[in-house]
């Protein structure tokens, strides 16, 4: 299957409905860019976790309080991080 999709002025793209349905890709989703060893690029939808699925599993003791948006900006750069120095990503289907 291939789309074809157009950058915008703004340097948007759409993403095709057909793709949007099959990765289940919703307004205000995030998605990670990411090259491959041999110069492609991937484009993976990043899931939510709710906040059920995430209970207890980042507490302890010893770690002071963050505010939600500052906890969810050094998330996200942690994320790209390991993106750009290891080339690695974490969603629903890579068992990470």
């Amino acid at each position: 299957m291939i789309h074809i999709s157009t950058v915008t002025s703004k340097y948007q793209v759409t993403i095709p409905l057909e793709i949007r349905q099959k990765k289940g890709l919703k307004v205000g989703d995030k998605v990670i860019f990411q090259y491959t060893e041999d110069g492609d690029i991937l484009i993976r939808p990043i899931r939510k976790k709710t906040a059920r699925e995430l209970a207890g599993s980042l507490y302890r003791e010893d770690t002071p309080y963050i505010p939600i948006e500052e906890a969810r900006r050094i998330t996200q750069e942690e994320l790209a991080r390991r993106i750009d120095e290891e080339g690695k990503y974490f969603d629903e289907n890579s068992g990470s």
